[in-house]
């Protein structure tokens, strides 16, 4: 409980009202999209859908959530290499690859059919941001 003396109510019934009024508000609606895994940046896990921790190099996790976070764009393989790797690696498709190869088996229910990153033929990758029913 507050308890106010002397005209001090007066004033912060006057502060707030001024703040009401220049503070302009816009409701965000945020919808949560699900998916059977879950992945924190700040931990560096990726926990799939049974609930177990899935070990994640730090190049695959790098390049996983670079995809994820910006689903449904597609990355030719020479921008996923720069953007994980870095300018001063020698640029190598076979390499990313392997890593997208290694990554699929780790993270995808069936690497053979790949439901969330799947290859745009004649471009490079992209995180699909739905599950497939």
């Amino acid at each position: 409980m507050v308890s106010f003396e002397n005209d001090e109510e007066q004033i912060f019934e006057q502060t707030l009202e001024w703040l009401s009024s220049k503070l302009s508000y816009v409701p965000i609606y945020i919808t949560k999209q699900k998916y059977s895994f879950s992945i924190d940046y700040f931990t560096r896990t990726f926990i799939d859908g049974t609930g177990a921790k899935v070990y994640l190099t730090a190049k695959e996790f790098d390049l996983f959530y670079l995809l994820f976070t910006h689903k449904e764009q597609v990355f030719s393989k020479e921008q996923l290499y720069e953007s994980v790797w870095g300018y001063n690696h020698i640029y190598d498709s076979r390499n990313l690859t392997a890593f997208i190869r290694k990554l699929r088996k780790k993270i995808e229910p069936d690497p053979n059919c790949p439901q969330y990153i799947v290859t745009v033929w004649g471009v490079g990758y992209k995180f699909v941001g739905k599950e497939k029913p």
